[in-house]
């Protein structure tokens, strides 16, 4: 997800900072000009906070944000290890955290800026053996709820991307480990390009609101699940 967003922004005329893990690699972004690769644990605050600073440094400011760092782990909650819960909480909770908390004070200085965080239908309803994941979405959900309110007069754009199932090494690993099959007859999985289609949509419209639901009848799903709850665990019930 995240390496493709990078080579979108790249083919656009954008100076792309690519944040990963020391040693990943880069083989979609390598020739582009415009590409600065920075090595850091998302997890970690005070990394974040450094590579932050190197960013600016080389490059002068962070216009947008795109926050698609992401791990997952399946499994029943009583034989998933707290040490992964911990792990996954971290890196998609709290890796969102640090880097909303290390680009924003600048973003308000000059009352601009684009912040992008990935969420998921999964932070809107559960399904069966994705305890450790679906809690960090629900927390992410939270957290830009009140980071919205936060923002309110700041000049500052805020997008929450909810897609359902995306087509990508991470859901291949999930569903190799006993994740619910039957969950992805709600929503069939989507393209990381459906996915990106539908920010680069919601970002050209300034007055759209926080919530990017990509893919047919995502949005629809998450209505059922506002409004009509006990509707959808009965469906969900049918499925799994």
């Amino acid at each position: 997800m995240g390496s493709l967003a990078a080579r979108r922004l790249l083919d656009s005329g954008w100076q792309v900072a690519a944040v990963d893990l020391p040693g990943a690699t880069y083989a979609l972004l390598a020739d582009h000009a415009g590409f600065h690769r920075f090595a850091c644990d998302v997890s970690e605050a005070d990394q974040v906070a450094a590579t932050a600073a190197a960013i600016t440094e080389r490059l002068g400011r962070v216009d947008r944000l795109v926050n698609a760092a992401g791990i997952a782990v399946a499994g029943p909650i009583d034989q998933v290890p707290a040490a992964r819960f911990a792990a996954v909480m971290s890196v998609n909770y709290l890796g969102t955290v640090h880097w909303v908390k290390a680009v924003l004070p600048a973003m308000r200085s000059r009352n601009s800026g684009e912040i992008v965080l990935f969420a998921s239908l999964a932070g809107w309803f559960a399904t069966p053996n994705m305890g450790a994941y679906t809690a960090t979405k629900f927390a992410v959900v939270g957290f830009a709820e009140t980071l919205k309110l936060e923002l309110d007069g700041s000049g500052v754009t805020l997008r929450c991307v909810c897609p359902p199932g995306v087509q990508t090494p991470m859901l291949d690993d999930i569903l190799r480990h006993n994740a619910p099959k039957g969950a992805l007859k709600v929503l069939k999985p989507i393209t990381v390009q459906q996915v990106l289609d539908a920010i680069d949509a919601s970002l050209a419209r300034p007055r759209a609101g926080m919530y990017v639901f990509p893919g047919r009848g995502s949005a629809t799903v998450w209505r059922l699940r506002r409004f009509t709850p006990g509707l959808l665990d009965a469906a969900l019930r049918r499925l799994l």
